[in-house]
């Protein structure tokens, strides 16, 4: 068999090759020095804040919030929901298969930064025929080829870095969309539990009509008051029969909303339990503004795309500057295998090219990506501005809501007090019907707006967790922990 061997001579070749190159790419790199010189854009990502936050909200609390907010609710119920959501929502895996994407666009912005090795193949049979006799030759070619670019002024690094922070960017927007998810399940899980109160509500109401109904019979039989009295209770009775089919199909609707929510079709979800309206535990601690800068999953998805966007700025203006390239090929050809590994051509080059006339495209660039990073700079700045305000805002819609509540108790119980005295004048015939029917009206109302202001209280207090930020353990979400980046610090 036949030792196949790169003969000594192309080893030889290629080291004085690389020799004779070696000044006209010493000379290449000094004009590029010069003529380019170490010019790097100034950073636009600022390191404070672009924008005055408060030292302190208006209110706070002492009770230390949890890393997962809904299990401060104390509901099993909602916390299984939670999991299944985390678990199956379809707008989730969304988020999760763009931050696949992200990771393998980062890769691949690194992979430039490596050099480069491409084998080529080929093989060629041809035949001529003249009048005498027939022809055939065969030709065979294998070469290797590699290239690598010296990444002079970082273009290639920040492009590399500015894909990783991409990577990051989403995975916080991840992060964004389980608690914004968790939030509405929340909400709506809470929204269904008012509206089962409120059909209990309404079926006790209209046992209490129907009561009244008879007594209004009675004296209606008794020749002691007109048919009118007696209509306009039948009317109260049917219009909560109507009010009841409006909240059995609002119910229905927000179980559907809670199917899709956790990713089953809507019908086939199976509750872990009725819903109810919990007790609120205490206020919890909010911090300061500052805090938001680490806690909120959406602050850290724009901060980070600015850096992402200083990154691009560097590119760009790197990409004005000339680049400097390295490339290396080794080729054989003969015209059978035996012969391929006998003769070797191997060849050594280094490419230096630098923009002259591009018709401002280079710099239209360099201002677009400023501009783009000013854009992130803003919306960054706004995403604070915001965050702070949804923070105030649902600590003053609780505390007033709180007052709210408590005037709506007083006013029930004063209700109650004039429904049971004027429904004993009644009896006694010296009060008139449409009295009673006018407070028996406020009475019932106020029981159904209880029932709403309580939820409305518990909808604040899922706004005020929400808006604080958490982070959802990764082990909750339902895809591969070795593909999720550490996210990146924030000094």
């Amino acid at each position: 068999m036949k030792t196949v061997r790169i003969p000594q001579i192309i080893t030889t070749r290629m080291r004085e090759e690389g020799q004779l190159l070696l000044p006209y790419i010493i000379y290449g790199l000094l004009v590029v020095f010069t003529v380019s010189g170490c010019a790097s854009p100034v950073s636009m990502a600022p390191e404070a804040p672009p924008v005055q936050l408060p030292a302190a909200y208006t209110s706070s609390g002492e009770l230390q919030l949890e890393q997962q907010w809904w299990q401060a609710l104390d509901d099993q119920n909602l916390q299984i929901l939670i999991d299944t959501a985390l678990r199956q929502n379809q707008n989730l895996q969304v988020y999760i298969e763009r931050l696949l994407q992200a990771q393998a666009l980062a890769r691949k912005a690194g992979a430039d930064l490596s050099p480069s090795l491409d084998v080529e193949g080929a093989g060629r049979k041809s035949r001529s025929r003249t009048d005498s006799s027939t022809t055939t030759s065969t030709s065979l070619l294998l070469g290797l080829a590699a290239s690598y670019e010296i990444d002079l002024w970082g273009r290639l690094q920040s492009r590399k870095e500015a894909a990783a922070l991409d990577a990051d960017v989403a995975a916080e927007d991840l992060q964004a969309a389980s608690l914004s998810l968790a939030s509405q399940i929340a909400h709506v899980w809470y929204r269904l539990a008012a509206s089962y109160s409120q059909q209990e509500l309404l079926e006790q109401q209209q046992e209490v009509n129907r009561v009244g109904l008879e007594l209004v019979r009675l004296r209606f039989n008794a020749g002691q008051i007109s048919i009118a009295d007696l209509l306009q209770q039948k009317q109260l009775i049917e219009s909560k029969n109507g009010e009841l089919a409006q909240e059995r199909a609002a119910g229905r609707v927000l179980e559907n909303q809670l199917a899709i929510l956790t990713g089953v079709s809507p019908g086939m979800l199976e509750l872990p339990g009725r819903p109810h309206l919990v007790v609120l535990p205490p206020l919890p601690a909010t911090g300061v503004p500052a805090d938001l800068l680490t806690s909120r999953p959406d602050i850290r998805s724009r901060y980070l795309a600015l850096l992402a966007a200083d990154k691009r700025v560097a590119a760009a203006v790197a990409d004005r500057y000339p680049r400097l390239s390295l490339g290396a090929e080794l080729n054989t050809s003969a015209a059978s295998v035996r012969d391929l590994f006998d003769n070797w051509l191997a060849s050594l080059a280094a490419n230096i090219a630098a923009p002259l006339i591009d018709g401002g495209a280079r710099e239209a660039e360099v201002e677009r990506s400023q501009a783009s990073a000013r854009e992130k700079l803003h919306a960054y700045g706004d995403s604070l501005l915001t965050a702070v305000g949804e923070v105030e805002d649902a600590l003053l819609q609780e505390q007033e809501q709180r007052l709210y509540i408590d005037s709506l108790k007083i006013q029930l119980d004063l209700a109650t007090a004039t429904v049971e005295r004027l429904r004993d004048r009644y009896k006694q015939g010296t009060a008139d019907y449409q009295r009673i029917l006018t407070a028996l009206l406020s009475q019932q109302a106020l029981q159904r707006s209880l029932v709403s202001g309580r939820q409305q209280l518990i909808g604040y207090r899922i706004d005020l967790y929400r808006s604080l930020g958490t982070k959802v353990p990764v082990e909750n979400i339902e895809y591969s922990r070795n593909t999720l980046p550490s996210p990146t610090r924030i000094n």
